[in-house]
């Protein structure tokens, strides 16, 4: 175990904040990284009491399950055990929302690696009971009478056509992800969008846009690097490839970070922004197709309370 991870346990042990000292432990049966390792649930439990906090532990398979037990809880800090989409869910659910610890356990964890929040599951209950929580925006998606709350991002172009195609279980499906890439890419080409962004109208014709509210998208790709949750701003990457072999190297690149100043790749940041795809791709928040059409993208500031460090 590293030296400061028990140094932290040490510290947060003896002294457990008020906030923290009760906690409500809920483990996504779905996630990518729980399927059967209900070892994972009790480790953390385990953990998480070892710390000093009082720890109620309940595992939920759908929406429904965890939208019961967030309304019905009295005021203890949530602890999450799951990958991305647990916490996309959380965001989504009616009413007020609960302080909320990540204990990462799905395959991306884009959100913890974004934040900084642990990966390692000792060092995330340790920062789950002792670690203060801070205001995260969420983008706002409106699409005809639907509304979402993209946590991640919203994609439109190459990456959303591949996401509607999509038939894995969960993340984790790496073979029907290359199924569904691969499919879209035999067919592909670059779709003509209109971009409205702080009032500044534009027709492009692209290969994929991404409008960003964290560094990390999707499988890990590194969309915006610079991307601040914070901010009361969205960040849009255009990529403009026009060849299927300048795509594929785009999106090589995205997964490293290192788009950036590449030709054809163009960021700007606003804080309202529209996008008509005139029925050419579907909308996707996160990693929900919402359908296609046109939607307004606005921030919805300090809309979540998350427990990570400080910045």
């Amino acid at each position: 175990m590293p030296a400061s991870t028990t140094s932290l346990e040490t510290r947060w042990s003896r002294r457990v904040p008020v906030a923290a000292s009760r906690l409500l432990l809920v483990a996504n049966a779905n996630a990518s990284g729980l399927a059967g390792r209900r070892e994972l649930v009790d480790g953390a439990s385990w953990l998480l009491r070892r710390l000093g906090a009082r720890v109620e532990t309940r595992l939920t398979t759908s929406i429904d399950e965890l939208s019961a037990l967030v309304h019905e809880d009295g005021g203890r800090r949530l602890v999450l055990l799951g990958g991305d989409g647990t916490l996309h869910a959380l965001a989504n659910l009616g009413g007020p929302r609960p302080e909320v610890a990540l204990l990462p356990a799905g395959r991306a964890n884009n959100v913890a690696r974004s934040l900084g929040i642990p990966t390692d599951l000792r060092a995330a209950t340790a920062l789950a009971v002792g670690g203060s929580s801070r205001p995260l925006d969420l983008i706002a998606v409106e699409n005809g009478d639907a509304r979402y709350l993209a946590v991640e991002g919203v994609s439109v172009g190459f990456h959303a056509l591949a996401r509607a195609g999509y038939r894995g279980t969960n993340s984790a499906d790496l073979v029907a992800g290359a199924a569904a890439g691969l499919g879209t890419l035999a067919r592909f080409r670059p779709l003509c969008f209109a971009i409205d962004s702080d009032g500044a109208a534009e027709v492009a014709t692209l290969s994929q846009l991404f409008v960003a509210n964290l560094p990390l998208y999707s499988f890990g790709l590194r969309v915006a690097p610079a991307a601040d949750p914070a901010d009361g701003l969205l960040d849009l990457v255009a990529i403009e490839a026009m060849s299927r072999a300048s795509l594929v190297a785009t999106m090589v690149r995205l997964r490293r970070g290192t788009h950036l100043g590449q030709p054809g790749v163009r960021t700007w940041r606003a804080s309202r922004v529209r996008i008509s795809t005139g029925g050419r791709s579907p909308v996707v928040g996160d990693s929900t197709v919402l359908g296609p059409g046109s939607v307004e993208l606005t921030v919805e500031r300090e809309a979540l309370s998350l427990v990570a460090p400080s910045r």
